[in-house]
């Protein structure tokens, strides 16, 4: 039987059926589940791939030799644009705010890979009536008030720390350092073909009582921790 993290969301209900047929739409989805990291992605394009409420959509890529910090910009436009997306895709407990009107705050521990791309993202919108905050956090004590914490593969070391400090807590950790999600992370981007993919472990979803859609789940690697035991 599967836990409470599995369960549709609210607006995954409330949206109902969509034009495609939903096994066809995951695998399309599954096939185009990355965005290639090469070239430039201008925001209008990025925006317009999110604009029907599902994950990923493929970008053209320049032609020629891309450099190496354009190439890191562009994979950090498209991360930012999952974090957006996994907000859509997740609920948290109603004690995980302060009050109803406080905002869903996505925040970046320590160093920022991001620039503006995750403000640019985030820029005017809303999930489920709250508004959206981008934060730089660098105080541990301070993550308790984030909804979901990002942190770069640089700062990947802390997470022991992290998971101390959010424990109890209803907090999505997304991550990108080998092992995150099967060290206690909640999502680890990784790449794959030249492309960003991600895994998500279940039990740590659970952990902070988080209730992910089941489209997102099924676009994921599913992993588990290094201490799960599997149930006879």
């Amino acid at each position: 039987m599967r836990g409470a993290w599995y369960r549709r969301s609210a607006g995954e209900r409330a949206r109902g059926p969509t034009h495609l047929n939903a096994r066809r739409q995951l695998a399309i989805l599954r096939q185009r589940i990355v965005l290639p990291v090469r070239g430039r992605i201008s925001r209008l394009a990025l925006l317009a791939a999110f604009s029907a409420g599902i994950l990923l959509a493929g970008f053209p890529e320049d032609d020629g030799f891309v450099r190496a910090q354009s190439r890191e910009s562009a994979e950090y436009e498209v991360k930012a644009a999952f974090l957006y997306n996994f907000a859509k895709f997740v609920e948290w407990p109603a004690d995980a705010f302060q009050n109803e009107k406080a905002p869903i705050a996505l925040c970046v521990f320590l160093a920022d890979p991001f620039g503006n791309a995750l403000d640019d993202v985030i820029r005017g919108k809303t999930i489920n009536k709250r508004e959206l905050a981008a934060r730089r956090v660098s105080d541990l004590r301070d993550l308790r008030a984030c909804q979901l914490v990002f942190v770069s593969d640089k700062e990947g070391k802390h997470l022991p720390e992290m998971l101390n400090a959010l424990k109890g807590a209803s907090a999505l950790v997304v991550g990108e350092t080998d092992q995150f999600a099967e060290r206690g992370g909640g999502i680890q981007f990784y790449m794959e073909d030249n492309k960003v993919r991600f895994s998500a472990n279940v039990d740590a979803l659970q952990r902070a009582r988080l209730t992910v859609s089941s489209k997102l789940l099924a676009l994921a690697r599913i992993v588990h921790e290094k201490n799960h035991r599997k149930e006879d």
